[in-house]
């Protein structure tokens, strides 16, 4: 697998060979609001530590609006409602632009003892849409390295904020989370991740490029990216957009819900935050 440096463009990077991360087909879950209680105690006294740096308050307003489902909760149900459990991981990855509404559960502590072969977990965030595309990166170098051991992408989306947030205020989102399992095994009817990519460009042009290159392919995109995308795309090729009340899931629950195993499959979605859109490319077939 070759990867190009940091930079204004990060060109594809292509597995090849034993080191391709696969993947088996995305578990997504949508959650019923629960009106969260109240900020109170610890968490109050954090956040309000928290925003006085940027000269803000706790909006209670705001936070009793939300969706009221924490990670952890979030991560708990969806596990429990898999049709198949977990192998051993050895390490999982949350990746999220929200942060969690807790500050006292730990999910990751949580995971850690919930899931097969007590695995590392760390967090991917700061990356906007992103995030779910820069943690499959990061799980792919590691296979690339060596590693054997199956891993997963944990994807959450969470509405409870006592402060603005552009991204979920302007447009309400909903609390969903969805895991993303490899398959380096080829237990299950997966796909290879055929290239990962991150570049500052137009969305459209790149997208319609793409589509020109890769004519059978289905791309299925994010609201970030669908919102921005030329109307007339969608005539091009076979575009497949993600649900619009959801940030870092809506491309990956879109691609739960029209997995395929007959036809090449790019994921999408875009950051307008730095401008970057975010690709992996998936190819069905059996294990190599």
């Amino acid at each position: 697998m070759r990867e190009t440096t940091y930079g204004e463009r990060r060109a594809a990077v292509r597995p090849d060979g034993l080191g391709a991360l696969r993947l088996s087909r995305p578990a997504a879950r949508v959650f019923p609001r629960r009106p969260p209680a109240g900020l109170t105690g610890l968490e109050l006294q954090f956040m309000t530590d928290f925003l006085a740096a940027f000269g803000a308050e706790p909006d209670h307003e705001r936070y009793a609006g939300g969706g009221g489902n924490r990670f952890t909760e979030m991560a708990r149900e969806l596990l429990d409602g898999l049709e198949r459990p977990l192998p051993p991981l050895g390490r999982m990855l949350l990746a999220y632009h929200v942060p969690d509404m807790s500050i006292v559960d730990v999910t990751g502590c949580y995971l850690a003892e919930r899931c097969p072969g007590r695995p590392e977990v760390f967090s991917v965030s700061g990356q906007g849409v992103g995030a779910p595309f820069t943690a499959l990166r990061m799980l792919s170098a590691i296979r690339r390295a060596g590693s054997a051991a199956e891993s997963a992408v944990l994807v959450l989306d969470q509405s409870t904020l006592p402060y603005l947030d552009p991204d979920t205020h302007a447009r309400p989102i909903s609390d969903c989370a969805v895991l993303l399992r490899s398959d380096c095994a080829g237990e299950d009817e997966g796909a290879d991740v055929d290239f990962l990519a991150e570049q500052v460009v137009d969305p459209t042009v790149a997208l319609r490029e793409l589509a020109r290159r890769r004519p059978e392919a289905r791309i299925v995109v994010g609201r970030m990216l669908a919102e921005r995308l030329d109307p007339g795309l969608s005539s091009d090729c076979d575009l497949v957009e993600g649900e619009r009340d959801r940030l870092c899931t809506s491309a990956w629950a879109a691609l739960a819900e029209h997995w395929t195993q007959d036809r090449y499959t790019v994921v999408a979605d875009y950051d307008p935050h730095s401008g970057r859109l975010f690709q992996v490319g998936l190819r069905p077939g059996a294990a190599a």
